[in-house]
């Protein structure tokens, strides 16, 4: 568990250092938030995918095991 905190407070760190990025080139509230927006849309379609395919990939390991187990009986 602690280790998931330190992913996620790693995280949050990230994005406030992109943020603070952002505001000091773009010099606007506005723009910078539209941007960390879209990256924050973009992030959380990447963990949406990832966890799928992490999904995915577990389910075809389980059955292979399981044909694996069926073979040996």
């Amino acid at each position: 568990m602690a280790k998931m905190d330190k992913k996620v407070i790693k995280h949050i760190l990230l994005l406030v250092f992109v943020s603070s990025g952002l505001l000091y080139i773009t010099r606007s509230w506005l723009m910078s938030l539209g941007i960390m927006m879209i990256l924050l849309l973009i992030d959380a379609l990447l963990r949406q995918y990832d966890n799928k395919r992490r999904q995915k990939w577990l389910a075809e390991r389980r059955k292979e095991m399981e044909e694996e187990e069926k073979k040996q009986d």
